[in-house]
């Protein structure tokens, strides 16, 4: 039990720090020093850990893309193309709240880490329009962003989880859709309702109107999905592809990348990815997220709440579904039953490490755009929370039922 007051000691660091406004990327860094200390690795090995999280192709591919989704936005704000996307699907759809999630969940079918960058631009014009607070825009981009995760085959996160239950893709989203269903109620409850309707649909004629202008502004994005996902094209050559083909057709310059570089990336984003990739980094060569996991599988806890808390650690230290299942699941496994396991507790040990990734300041879409939305953490988790709430009672009503 030692390892599991050693990492919460490092969590405990991580959320006060972050409650008081320190840089999320700062607060990682010293995150690792003090979990490297707990765990007693050398100061130069902790060293050699960060050159290799820094330098990993990985955290080189992830500030790529992140910077690159940042230009591509901006972009589409300069040429207007994101104006006319925002009015195109207010004129299409009854409710501009709709709107607000359906832009994320569109987003969302793109399946890429800080994905929510992409869609956080026009969630933050349309919310400005609906008086929304900061913390509100960023829940409705943040959380319509993942609903997809529980049936997308296109999520590597999603296909490990299902192969280590041993169960087809197509099986687990037969499964699990019923929690995507509970995690768009938990979308709408905390996020849409509440702000007041402001247009209605327009006319048969506007509507023609509105689809060719629909058309024009999302082909960048429609673009992206096309050559990343049906083509199957590496996603930042898509990005790039995409953002020159933009470029030439709306004759914008050397001067133009210059001014968006300088004046509107967030480059503190950036530092983010450097600190969550040397925590990460730090924890797997201490092997302290697999020594707590297996502390609590050796502890007298019930079944049913390690099956839950032990792929939940994992997802709330780590930020990432495939660490969440690839830790959790093959230590939970043993204790309900050879795979392929039961639906109910399929679901539930499905909804702990995915859960615990929303929750975590580590999840980047959460740290990258609660930097964009210059959301309060407080008030942005008095919303996440009572949506995790929903989604565990739903997997809980899984458990009974199935």
């Amino acid at each position: 039990m030692a390892d599991l007051l050693k990492l919460g000691i490092v969590l405990a660091l991580i959320l006060l720090l972050i409650a008081r406004r320190w840089n999320l990327g700062l607060v990682l860094v010293l995150a690792s020093l003090l979990l490297g200390l707990l765990f007693r690795r050398p100061l130069l090995d902790l060293g050699g850990d960060a050159l290799t999280a820094l330098f990993d192709p990985l955290t080189l591919r992830l500030a790529a893309i992140v910077v690159l989704i940042l230009t591509l936005g901006e972009m589409l704000r300069r040429t207007a193309q994101l104006d006319g996307m925002i009015h195109s699907l207010e004129q299409l759809i009854p409710d501009t709240r709709i709107v607000l999630a359906v832009i994320p969940a569109l987003i969302g079918l793109l399946p890429m880490i800080g994905g929510a960058m992409f869609s956080a631009p026009m969630v933050d014009r349309i919310g400005k329009e609906l008086n929304a607070s900061a913390e509100r825009k960023m829940f409705v981009n943040y959380w319509f962003r993942h609903i997809w995760e529980y049936i997308f085959p296109l999520y590597p996160s999603f296909l490990l989880g299902a192969a280590m239950l041993g169960i087809s893709p197509q099986r687990a989203t037969a499964v699990l859709w019923p929690l995507a269903i509970a995690s768009i109620a938990g979308g709408v409850i905390f996020g849409l309702l509440g702000i007041r309707r402001q247009r209605q649909a327009g006319t048969a004629t506007d509507t023609r109107a509105s689809l060719r202008e629909l058309a024009s502004s999302v082909w960048p994005i429609a673009l992206v999905l096309l050559l990343s996902i049906a083509i199957g094209i590496d996603l930042i050559v898509s990005l790039l592809v995409t953002i020159l083909l933009l470029a030439l057709l709306k004759r914008i310059g050397p001067r133009q990348f210059w001014d968006i570089g300088r004046r509107h990336i967030r480059w503190d984003t950036v530092v983010v990815i450097a600190g969550a990739m040397i925590f990460r980094q730090v924890l797997e060569t201490t092997g302290s997220i697999a020594a707590a996991s297996q502390a609590l599988a050796r502890a007298n806890v019930p079944v049913s709440v390690a099956v839950f808390v032990i792929p939940f650690a994992a997802g709330l230290l780590s930020g990432l579904g495939t660490a969440a299942f690839a830790i959790g699941f093959p230590i939970v496994l043993p204790l309900i039953g050879n795979s392929p396991v039961d639906p109910g507790w399929a679901a539930w040990a499905w909804t702990g490490g995915f859960m615990g990734v929303m929750m975590s300041p580590l999840h980047l879409c959460l740290a990258l755009t609660r930097v964009y939305f210059q959301a309060d953490w407080g008030l942005l988790y008095r919303r996440v929370t009572p949506a995790v709430l929903l989604s565990v009672a739903a997997a809980g009503l899984m458990v009974l039922v199935l």
